[in-house]
């Protein structure tokens, strides 16, 4: 047991040696670490870096602060800088750090976007440092990093439609927890096009100045209060009108893949846009009844205060009831 205990600083030290990257390579604010034979990816991925850096400069400087860019060169590698994280990632960013880590393109499948990942990562070091990372919703943060990377555009589109047909969408309550904690891969995808998806509403809706504003005044305010002032709609609004937008999103998806005229997409577009046009005649309804209710009140009588009524025990009869007590 003794001699145990002697060789464990040892095993120790060649673990941490065998877990260190064998290189480093720097260029401005970033220090790219590698392993030995990986010299043409650091160069690359300095190259992204610092292009991207520059490109996303005008809303979110990346200021001095250095970022430490770990390339993990095996899967062991990856899950020794990442321990408890969800195995499906592809990188991580550890913001507050200024830290980024990401599976080297060896550990990818053909056709993966290894600069989009560097460059999705670096979007929420970028956020955190200019907007802090409390309170923007992360459904928000992931997809302004989506979208800045240049990530999955199109193939998001047509993923949320097809959620939507398959009632796959996920509740604006639940997508915390799809984030942390997804069923599955097929949720953890759908989680992060759907945040893409309305990342990309809210943009179109408010315009991309509005957007820029909203999120940088997260720093100082909650994302409803930053929503409310720069949109002029609490997130119940916001998420109100992504869900009433996605049967849009749905007729495009099923006429690219061909699966519209299914007698299941075609059944549940017939019955949601009978029930989006219960809801819109409902909402008519109540408006016109909070109309009448407004202009009743206006032609109602005044409401007695106490002070009324202890100055002038009779002011509640009014003009009539002076009248008939004359009368009397």
């Amino acid at each position: 047991m003794a001699s145990m205990l002697k060789l464990l600083p040892v095993c120790l030290l060649l673990m941490a040696t065998a877990a260190a990257p064998a290189a480093e390579l720097e260029g401005g604010a970033f220090r790219v670490h590698y392993r030995e034979g990986d010299e043409d990816v650091a160069q690359w991925s300095l190259d992204v870096l610092q292009e991207a850096a520059a490109e996303f400069a005008p809303r979110l400087p990346l200021g001095d602060a250095p970022v430490d860019v770990h390339i993990a060169h095996t899967m062991d590698e990856f899950r020794e800088l990442t321990p408890g994280r969800n195995v499906y990632v592809s990188g991580v960013a550890r913001s507050w750090r200024g830290m980024i880590i990401v599976k080297g393109p060896q550990l990818r499948l053909p056709g993966e976007d290894y600069a989009g990942t560097l460059r999705h990562e670096l979007v929420h070091v970028l956020l955190y440092r200019n907007a802090g990372i409390g309170r923007l919703p992360q459904w928000l943060n992931e997809g302004l990093a989506m979208m800045l990377a240049n990530e999955l555009r199109w193939q998001a589109s047509l993923t949320v439609g097809r959620m939507f047909l398959t009632r796959r969408i996920i509740e604006y309550k639940d997508l915390g927890r799809a984030f942390n904690a997804p069923s599955g891969p097929e949720e953890f995808s759908d989680v992060y096009a759907q945040s893409l998806s309305m990342t990309e509403f809210l943009r179109d809706r408010v315009g991309e100045d509005a957007l820029w504003r909203i999120v940088l005044a997260t720093r100082e305010m909650s994302f409803g209060d930053a929503l409310r002032t720069y949109a002029g709609m609490s997130p119940l609004d916001f998420w109100d009108a992504y869900s009433r937008s996605l049967w849009g999103l749905a007729l495009i998806g099923s006429l690219v893949s061909g699966s519209l005229f299914t007698p299941a997409a075609v059944l549940f577009l017939i019955v949601y846009w009978k029930r989006r046009g219960q809801f819109k005649r409902g909402m008519a309804r109540l408006e016109a009844q909070e109309a009448r209710e407004r202009a009743e009140a206006a032609e109602a009588p005044a409401v007695l205060s106490w002070d009324d009524v202890a100055e002038d025990p009779d002011a509640w009869k009014g003009e009539e009831g002076e009248e008939e007590e004359e009368e009397r």
